[in-house]
């Protein structure tokens, strides 16, 4: 975490971070969630529910913070799906997005076999 916050004050442009390693509580269920949004949740930073999402139960907080320079291109976090439900804010610039009906896997040209959708 450290040598990415002395990237940015210095001024680096491309960069990624995630927080993806949750770990287990000591009875073995799956952490919450893990740096640095724990300490960002203990100074107080975001609620544990926020009340945007309503009724729905956070199953886990990740971080994902990421830049490439300037181009014409811009930065794609690729084809992929995701588990659970997402929450997604986009402080600086644009982000499009391209959801696929389960119908369309036998057209994509995935790595691997597609054994279920």
């Amino acid at each position: 975490m450290r040598d990415f916050l002395v990237g940015l004050e210095e001024g680096q442009t491309q960069y990624y971070l995630t927080t993806q390693d949750l770990g287990v509580s000591p009875d073995g269920r799956p952490n919450l969630m893990s740096s640095p949004c724990t300490e960002l949740f203990s100074n107080g930073d975001f609620p544990l529910v926020p009340s945007i999402i309503g009724n729905l139960i956070p199953m886990n907080y990740n971080i994902w913070m990421g830049s490439t320079p300037s181009s014409s291109t811009g930065t794609s976090s690729g084809l992929h799906h995701d588990y659970h439900d997402n929450l997604y804010v986009l402080l600086r610039g644009r982000k499009h997005f391209r959801i696929l009906p389960p119908s369309a896997a036998p057209s994509m040209l995935t790595k691997g076999e597609v054994s279920a959708v």
